[in-house]
């Protein structure tokens, strides 16, 4: 029931206070003048003729009620009238700031941030008024404020992922410029790149340029000059963003451009790395913030040509790396070469002649133990001659150049574990890879090295071996169950018991690879290693 009541009390003063402000202000100036009329009236029709008894007749007494209750009606019906009036004249007094108020309270809700609220007078509803204007200001600045910083990161960002793309840095160049251009609504424009190393300048690229300007952009016209450059070098540019006067284009007189053009330096690391020239058109006027963004947008395209830089001079040291990796690797080929020539032709020669002589000697020797002495002697120079022809083969084996690299491993796999109790799998899929001569070489010698290993200190049962091509490169896995090592011990300062095992990874590293060993006492051992091919 108190529920019920209160909802319905809340339910009253909700349509109460629905009313316009008009009719309240008319209601707050009527309701008191006819409440007192009307208790006059009652007053006067009631209770004034008992007074009036005590001084005049009951004639006399109902005469005078009747002229005073009129009397007391038409005061209250004009004062009622006058009320009426003087409320209207109040009502829009008050009401119309109010809505002036909320007119221009719409507008900016429906978007209009130039509406602006009359000021009537300097009371409260004015003060109300310049309180809501000095709010829109603000809002209107800070969405101003907001535009420019969303538009100076989107500015930003569009640079940011055009750097991100893959490609040579004059396209990132042209694809920026554009950028800016667009966003500064300017319609020409061009970029020099400086050669820290050099300390020369080039035109990177450009943008909307009419064909009679590129000699004099290239300095060809007159053995012109740029000034910008040369503030650039001589450090009186600075890093922030500036109009200049181009004194090359003035010479232009033919063609209908600007002089001037907006100049932003590139420059990061404390290197100069060139200048971005934004040719000015007469009826473009670039405010203070956004001649802030093209310096923040000149310090981000110089990072971008800094990173590009660095990214060419490690690429020719890489390159210059590589040219020496190969050198090494065919000098080390050459020389086992030689060595393995060598070994054949003059040790191997030597050692047959020596042959042939202890032959000659045992049948023209008539004592048995002499004849026995020499049998024995050749015995060992025969076994002395297949070890220096094998190694003359490991030195530099014929099948490698002959069959290549996948018939060279099988045929190492067989010579290597011939008449040992190990059993080998393996997996050569590399028929459709091209490989490089230098990289097949470190591949055998690396497989060498690493059979050597499993089949000397491994004890193993088992050997898996695979060659296979992967993206980029080619990947040689060499598995064995064997009791393995500590990998603690696999480093440089350690490697006394593992130099064949750091011998392999240089090997790798040599040309740009890596070998990874994963093993662990009595786990057996695994080597893998990874050549790319460029």
């Amino acid at each position: 029931m108190l529920i019920k009541i209160k909802n319905t009390i809340e339910w009253l003063y909700g349509k109460l206070l629905a009313f316009p402000v008009r009719v309240k202000v008319i209601g707050i100036g009527l309701f008191p003048i006819m409440i007192l009329g009307f208790s006059l009236n009652y007053w006067i029709t009631t209770g004034l003729s008992d007074w009036l008894s005590y001084i005049l007749t009951d004639v006399r007494v109902q005469a005078a009620m009747e002229a005073g209750g009129r009397s007391v009606f038409l005061v209250t019906i004009l004062g009622t009238i006058t009320s009426v009036l003087f409320s209207l004249l109040l009502s829009h007094i008050l009401t119309e700031p109010i809505l002036s108020l909320r007119e221009m309270v719409q507008k900016v809700a429906g978007g209009d941030l130039n509406a602006r609220a009359n000021v009537w007078a300097k009371d409260e509803i004015g003060e109300l008024a310049i309180a809501i204007n000095t709010m829109t200001d603000h809002l209107v600045n800070n969405q101003e404020s907001l535009a420019r910083k969303n538009r100076s990161l989107d500015a930003i960002n569009q640079v940011a992922m055009v750097a991100n793309h893959q490609g040579e840095i004059h396209d990132i160049l042209y694809t920026i410029l554009e950028h800016i251009l667009n966003q500064m609504q300017l319609k020409m424009g061009w970029i020099y790149l400086r050669d820290p190393e050099r300390k020369s300048f080039h035109l990177a690229t450009w943008y909307g340029i009419e064909e009679e300007m590129v000699p004099v952009l290239l300095g060809i016209l007159n053995n012109s000059t740029c000034a910008c450059q040369q503030d650039l070098v001589n450090e009186k540019l600075g890093v922030q963003s500036e109009c200049r006067v181009c004194s090359r284009l003035e010479r232009l007189t033919r063609l209908n451009i600007a002089r001037d053009h907006f100049t932003i330096p590139l420059v990061a690391r404390e290197q100069h790395f060139g200048v971005i020239n934004l040719l000015c058109d007469d009826n473009v006027v670039i405010p203070d913030e956004d001649m802030e963004l093209l310096s923040s947008l000149g310090k981000q395209i110089a990072e971008i040509v800094a990173n590009a830089w660095l990214q060419i001079k490690l690429s020719e040291k890489e390159a210059a790396r590589q040219v020496l990796l190969e050198s090494l690797v065919k000098a080390q080929e050459e020389e086992r070469v030689r060595l393995a020539r060598e070994l054949h032709d003059g040790a191997g020669q030597t050692l047959t002649s020596l042959l042939v002589r202890l032959k000659t000697a045992e049948r023209k020797s008539s004592i048995p133990e002499t004849q026995r002495e020499l049998a024995n002697m050749q015995d060992i120079v025969s076994e002395t001659i297949e070890q220096v022809r094998e190694l003359a083969y490991r030195l530099r084996p014929v099948v490698l150049d002959e069959f290549g690299l996948s018939r060279a491993l099988s045929t190492l796999l067989q010579d290597m574990t011939r008449g040992m109790e190990i059993k080998v799998e393996s997996n050569l899929e590399v028929e459709d890879i091209i490989i490089p001569t230098e990289i097949e070489v470190v591949l055998y010698r690396i497989a060498q090295e690493g059979l050597t290993n499993i089949i000397r200190h491994a004890k193993a049962g088992n050997i898996n071996f695979s060659l296979q091509g992967e993206k980029n490169g080619v990947k040689m896995t060499m598995e064995d169950d064997g009791i393995g090592f500590d990998p603690g011990k696999f480093l440089p300062s350690k490697g006394q018991h593992h130099l064949g095992l750091i011998s392999m990874r240089e090997r790798a590293e040599m040309i740009g690879g890596a070998l990874d060993v994963f093993t662990a006492p009595g786990k057996g051992t695994t080597v893998e290693v990874f050549i790319p091919i460029h």
